[in-house]
């Protein structure tokens, strides 16, 4: 009996070794992807917001729908689709399909795609509240992108209302989503100012033992437009 109790408690271990490596290995791609890329994706976006907020306070709802929906489709591929898809794949190229799928598919499949991949990284977009109780990911589905679209593509008028929405939802899914994910990734970007820089958990007797880690920024929009060149896109 001790023997298979033995046998059952190292198997056990050896599984738990397993699963921890594996996530390890899906999870350091991801960290690295943030902490080269994080700082120039959350700068657009947060270009986008106050531009946004600005252009409702002038009245110019259509253009603050615009730039706000646009938050949030960089929030969605840099920050979340990419990172994520990159970690699983390790291809840019799959991460490109997929965050295009996300954005621009009119299936049922297409727009359970994010939710599928958070799911895997214990983050619930469904469960995305706005200070009303109403699930911003539906709102984004079902009310800023199409607005966005008529307002684009067929000149039809913006309320402020549909602006203030499509603001709410870009900070629900900065504040519930990107920020939740930068925390259990081990991300320390309330105390830096930046996901850049990344402060090294000691114990509490020697606070200032170890120096943050910092990473070298760059921007992924940028290296896109090196890619599209060699490649002859213009």
């Amino acid at each position: 009996m001790s023997d298979d109790y033995d046998d059952y408690m190292r198997e056990a271990a050896m599984e738990e070794f397993l699963e921890e490596q594996l996530r390890l290995i899906s999870e350091e791609p991801v960290f690295f992807y943030l902490a080269k890329y994080g700082d120039a994706i959350e700068a657009r976006v947060s270009r986008c917001l106050e531009q946004a907020r600005s252009l409702i306070d002038a009245g110019f709802h259509g253009a603050a729908l615009v730039r706000a929906a646009t938050g949030i489709e960089i929030t969605i591929r840099f920050f979340l689709a990419r990172p994520l898809v990159q970690g699983a794949f390790l291809s840019d190229d799959w991460a490109r399909l997929i965050s295009e799928k996300v954005l621009k598919g009119r299936t049922v499949e297409d727009r359970e795609l994010l939710p599928a991949i958070l799911r895997n990284w214990n983050v619930e977009i469904t469960n995305v509240k706005l200070p009303d109780g109403s699930q911003a990911w539906e709102h984004i589905l079902n009310k800023i992108w199409p607005r966005r679209n008529c307002y684009v593509h067929k000149a039809d008028d913006a309320s402020c209302e549909d602006a203030n929405l499509a603001v709410k939802c870009l900070e629900a899914l900065l504040l519930q989503v990107v920020a939740l994910l930068g925390q259990r990734l081990g991300f320390t970007r309330a105390e830096t100012g930046c996901w850049s820089v990344v402060n090294v958990k000691n114990p509490p007797e020697f606070p200032n033992m170890n120096p943050p880690r910092t990473f070298r920024r760059e921007d992924p929009f940028f290296d896109s437009k090196i890619k599209n060149k060699n490649k002859g896109v213009s």
